[in-house]
């Protein structure tokens, strides 16, 4: 699957792999403030965005994004992902350690850590579908209102009202709640066999994690940082789980000193 990236700036590149669900919009607040140091490519992960198609797991997410980096020209780069794709992040770096320069984790998935009940539950054959389907659903009415859009541009500055209204209009599209629902079964299948491995990864590695992240919790972030050789934590005060939003700044120099 060819994969559609935004490619801006010039420099020491960086690959931005957005959440789930998400698209590489989700990373313009931190890819402006990059651009004129690093090159920044950012693409629509599979089943999202311009790239649409099937959702994968970690493993063909990574074979997809590694694929996207020949296609650049890109030998090697930083690898950054955010929440569910640092799952991604971590499959790149122990199948293909080649192409990854260095890691930076924000608001990871622990592989070490076992699903939690929600989790399970939006993963489940008979139940996960119909609730990603209208949980997207009336989320995706509730953010094409725009008093809701001014609330949640008032709650996250740096997504912008634009970015919100595309949000909104592909949340009431099909495509994005197959590929949640996709992603949430690979999160409870695929995610654990990546333990093993953690500790042969090589790259140094920073975990930013939002203080009062209710998602990827604290502990996540502590639990994968012990298993990885080289990790650094660097906690976000009184952020939650959207750092690429709600803390550019600290992402965007985490990345610059990843690639220092």
């Amino acid at each position: 699957m060819e994969l559609s990236a935004l490619d801006v700036g010039d420099g020491p590149p960086a690959l931005l792999l957005h959440g789930q669900p998400g698209n590489a919009g989700d990373w313009c607040p931190v890819a402006i403030r990059l651009r004129e140091r690093m090159r920044v490519v950012a693409p629509d992960r599979p089943g999202y965005g311009r790239t649409g198609g099937r959702a994968t797991g970690f493993r063909d997410n990574a074979a997809a994004v590694i694929a996207l980096l020949d296609r650049l020209g890109i030998e090697s780069a930083v690898v950054v992902g955010h929440s569910w794709a640092t799952g991604v992040a971590l499959a790149a770096v122990i199948w293909f350690p080649e192409r990854v320069r260095a890691l930076v984790l924000a608001a990871p998935v622990a592989p070490g850590i076992p699903p939690g009940p929600v989790d399970r539950l939006l993963a489940h054959p008979l139940v996960g579908a119909p609730a990603a389907r209208l949980g997207f659903g009336l989320a995706g009415l509730g953010l094409a209102l725009p008093p809701v859009r001014r609330l949640a541009h008032a709650a996250v500055p740096a997504l912008s009202p634009g970015q919100i209204a595309i949000t909104a209009a592909q949340w009431r599209a099909d495509r994005v709640w197959r590929s949640f629902y996709a992603e949430q079964r690979a999160l409870v299948a695929e995610l654990p066999s990546l333990t093993p491995a953690l500790s042969s990864v090589g790259k140094r590695t920073t975990i930013l994690y939002g203080t009062r992240d209710r998602i990827s919790t604290p502990a996540h972030a502590r639990r994968l940082a012990r298993a990885l050789p080289h990790a650094q934590l660097v906690p976000a005060d009184r952020a939650g789980h959207m750092l690429p939003q709600q803390r550019p700044d600290l992402v965007a120099e985490a990345i610059a000193r990843a690639a220092a």
